[in-house]
């Protein structure tokens, strides 16, 4: 009942956190910054904030880090003139920049699966990367669990460290709190929340980036996502940054583009056996987005071609909309605007949210958010203490003196009684240890014919190993192995205890046998044994002969 309160409780402060906890999302592209705040949710979505400035001489991505001091400028600008009020931002890196993979496993439980990532010997054997495991950062989690064929697949997204660092370091200096690190590909899908008519039930959603510095395409079926690039050449992209270009060429380079296009579409609904995919979405910072989606149309008939407009059912104020529709092409927003979305989750809101709306690869990300947790409590902590005084002293107020003697009497009463309380609980507890260590102790004597002096020493090693959490049931030795079974809250209780069992003197080494959940009283519990090798000893009869005896 009380674990019941207690997740409920944490539930509604998650809930509470990520409702008020405002993010401005930056996207940050070769030749342009842009920011943009939204405020609402589900279907009433409300842009109160919205701004850009574009970068000169920026052609390619490798522009970000050989121009950072004028991007940092740039949007520190941009910050001041949009007004910005919050300083938590989410970023959002190249598709280039990161490894997305979908990786099946076999069916593990949640704790067997952090332990493996713990000890990076999942990573080490589910996917091959090119560094060292340590200049990554790394975001993972749970699509879905079958069963059935007792697999599991599980959603892999990593990016270097240094890549991430050149954005992280542009948005710091110019006055911002990173607090989520998104991939591009994922940010454009997350503008989806904002056009939630876009998407059709179970049918698979495709998204087309098309560009001079990033081409791919993203498929996304029940939140499992396919993503593939898609070749243009270097000439090609070129002529694409030409705003004059040859009505003729511009069409033969549409062409090959959407052949690779057509192919990927066909091949993703052979392999996963879905419906046809019958409309594509296309994000594009290229300004002459209309002569795109007229050639794409004309080369892909059978599919039905939209530039993605995540503008098209959120609230503009009036002071926005000239700002936003200067804009020829409104999917260039797509990108910031599914930033803008996202919220920082500091009590674990979105820990059972499966897919690829809550990627983080901010390298701290935890410390993040305890320090956002513990502002989160401090503020609301004050706001409680408040209501809670100003209603003592109204209930002060209207009490008699009778009444409040009374209530003293009974706290008096109450605060003595407790302190009784407590000082039984003092002596049950340490009769309950005593009893425990008692038991061990006496199972363990069933089996001992020699060496009584370092069986104790034994024993003493034992019972000053268990941490707190940890309840012996029975100790059994055989053969110089001594096999311990007990209970533990946990597993870092269990490996607490382990590692104190090998580093006393009489135990050579301890390890895990076996591990499995126990159900006690309605709590949950790991039922554990623990195999414990004795350090070589001589037995009494050769003590004895070697006494002369």
């Amino acid at each position: 009942m009380f674990k019941r309160l207690v997740k409920k409780l944490m539930d509604y402060l998650s809930k509470l956190s990520v409702e008020q906890e405002d993010v401005v999302g930056v996207d940050i592209t070769p030749g342009c910054i842009r920011l943009a705040q939204l405020s609402g949710g589900d279907d009433k979505w409300t842009l109160t904030k919205l701004g850009y400035k574009y970068i000169e001489d920026a052609t390619d991505l490798n522009s970000i880090k050989d121009q950072s001091e004028q991007y940092i400028n740039k949007l520190a600008q941009t910050v001041a003139s949009s007004q910005i009020t919050t300083t938590n931002a989410a970023v959002s890196i190249p598709v280039s920049s990161a490894i997305i993979k979908v990786v099946t496993l076999p069916l593990m439980s949640d704790e067997e699966l952090q332990e493996a990532v713990d000890t990076n010997s999942l990573w080490e054997n589910a996917v091959q990367l090119t560094s060292n495991l340590e200049d990554y950062s790394i975001f993972w989690q749970v699509l879905k669990r079958n069963t059935t064929e007792n697999q599991m697949d599980l959603l892999f997204v990593a990016s270097k460290l240094d890549d991430i660092d050149h954005y992280l370091n542009i948005v710091r200096q110019a006055g911002l709190n990173p607090v989520v690190v998104d991939v591009r590909c994922f940010a454009i899908r997350n503008a989806l929340e904002l056009r939630k008519d876009l998407t059709k039930g179970d049918a698979p959603t495709a998204i087309l980036e098309f560009g001079v510095n990033e081409n791919y395409i993203l498929i996304l079926h029940e939140d499992s996502p396919f993503i593939s690039d898609i070749f243009l050449a270097e000439k090609d992209r070129s002529l694409l940054s030409n705003v004059d270009i040859d009505h003729e060429l511009h069409k033969k380079i549409i062409n090959r583009f959407a052949m690779q296009v057509s192919q990927l579409l066909s091949t993703y609904q052979a392999k996963y056996k879905v419906q046809p995919i019958d409309s594509l979405l296309v994000s594009s910072a290229i300004p002459n987005i209309d002569n795109i989606i007229s050639n794409l149309q004309e080369a892909l008939p059978n599919i039905n071609i939209e530039i993605f407009d995540a503008l098209k059912k959120i609230t503009l104020p009036a002071n926005l909309k000239e700002k936003a529709s200067a804009e020829p092409n409104s999917s260039v927003f797509s990108s910031v605007l599914g930033l803008a979305t996202r919220k920082l989750d500091v009590f674990g809101y979105y820990e059972y949210v499966t897919g690829t709306n809550n990627i983080n690869l901010l390298p701290d990300r935890d410390g993040v958010r305890n320090q956002e947790k513990i502002k989160f409590l401090s503020r609301w902590g004050v706001v409680i203490f408040v209501v809670l005084s100003i209603l003592f002293a109204t209930w002060m107020f209207f009490s008699d003196g009778s009444d409040i003697k009374e209530g003293e009497k009974q706290v008096a009463e109450y605060n003595d009684l407790k302190k009784q309380e407590n000082s039984k609980m003092i002596i049950l507890n340490k009769l309950k240890k005593d009893r425990q260590d008692l038991y061990g102790m006496l199972e363990a004597s069933k089996n001992i014919t020699s060496n009584q002096e370092f069986m104790y020493s034994v024993l003493r090693s034992v019972n000053g190993s268990a941490p707190e959490g940890i309840s012996l049931s029975s100790i059994d030795y055989s053969n110089d192995v001594l096999t311990i079974k007990g209970l533990s809250i946990d597993v870092s209780n269990m490996k607490t205890f382990i590692d104190n069992l090998t580093a006393t003197k009489p135990i050579d080494k301890a390890s895990l046998l076996t591990m499995s959940v126990k159900i006690e009283n309605k709590y949950e519990f790991k039922s554990f044994s623990i195999k414990c090798t004795l350090v070589a000893q001589q037995t009494l009869n050769e003590k004895e002969k070697s006494s002369g005896n």
